[in-house]
């Protein structure tokens, strides 16, 4: 088999594989299907790229090392080695090339296999559902818009039905799921995009529907996982939800530099107050002053004791005094 027809189908064995496996009664059975999702993932991802490669370059945009070339035509990039490109490798590539892509489901994916890989974690039932539901919309997504192929042609009808089947049964479980949150009167507006986020912190899944839409306190609100059956509140839920909305901001702010998109709660101490909202999403709390009143600094939870003043000014006063 050729280069140019290995990746393609070496993508193709690893999705019909994991398929094969998440079908299989045996828990053991759960590692092999993630393993196999994440490279059938990948190896389609690299065989969009060997397409793009120029001929003679030695697939040169899957490779990992790419080196200069002089040849009669002038200076060109072929790939040098056997070792291909990895994740990171593929993200800056295809933000390059303008290939659109869910990094933030692949990312998902990747962590279940390193989760199941390094610490011996097991998998819930939810779990590998949700894998292949994300799997279904990653891969049909990808190989229609970017191969330009028919998703059951080249998947098999087997497999594809298995992926259409539980991508079915989610979408009903999550329309349900998301018209008994819609009943829910949220006392901030931003609990309306948070709430899209919640996920079970005991199995992960996000089809949660709340007990009782009608509790006066968005505090005690409580929440039923239909993959798994757990029960889990309102304050089990928002803390991970910020993170999933404000958690790139955060990165951003805490590497690059710049005012991050939430804090520490001085009432609560969650990491749920939203810095542009002025408000613990939590528990309401609010700060009485946004400014200082000397410097006009945008000021935080952490300064809320401070009467008006930054911590810079508040340092000042209490030298003078």
């Amino acid at each position: 088999m050729s280069t140019t027809d290995s990746i393609k189908a070496n993508a193709v064995s690893s999705l019909q594989i994991a398929i094969e496996d998440f079908q299989s009664d045996d828990p053991r059975r759960a590692l092999s299907t993630v393993r196999n999702m994440v490279a059938g993932i990948l190896l389609l991802f690299k065989e969009k790229l060997r397409q793009l490669s120029p001929p003679d370059s030695e697939e040169v945009l899957i490779k990992k090392d790419v080196v200069p070339k002089l040849t009669p035509a002038g200076l060109v990039f072929v790939g040098k080695g056997k070792k291909t490109a990895d994740v990171m490798d593929l993200k800056v590539r295809f933000h390059s090339l303008g290939i659109q892509v869910d990094w933030h489901t692949v990312d998902k994916i990747v962590d279940l296999r390193n989760r199941l890989e390094h610490y011996k974690e097991s998998a819930t039932s939810a779990e590998m559902k949700k894998l292949v539901v994300d799997t279904f919309a990653l891969v049909s997504a990808f190989i229609t818009n970017e191969l330009k192929e028919q998703p059951v042609a080249l998947l098999g009808e087997e497999t594809w039905s298995v992926l259409l089947a539980e991508a079915a049964v989610y979408a009903q479980e999550k329309q349900e799921c998301e018209r008994r949150m819609a009943n829910i009167k949220w006392q901030l507006p931003a609990l309306n995009r948070l709430a899209e986020k919640f996920c079970c912190p005991q199995c992960g899944s996000d089809l949660l529907r709340p007990i009782d839409t009608t509790a006066a306190d968005q505090q005690d609100l409580a929440f039923t996982c239909i993959g798994c059956g757990d029960q889990s509140g309102f304050s089990d839920l928002i803390e991970d939800a910020c993170e999933e909305v404000y958690g790139t901001e955060n990165y951003l702010a805490a590497t690059d530099g710049g005012e991050p998109a939430t804090t520490s709660c001085h009432e609560c101490f969650l990491e749920t107050f939203v810095l542009s909202e002025s408000v613990c999403v939590h528990c309401s709390a609010t700060i009485s002053h946004s400014k200082c009143v000397v410097c006009g600094e945008a000021l935080g939870p952490a300064e809320h004791d401070f009467g008006g003043l930054c911590g810079y000014h508040h340092h000042q006063w209490e030298k003078d005094d």
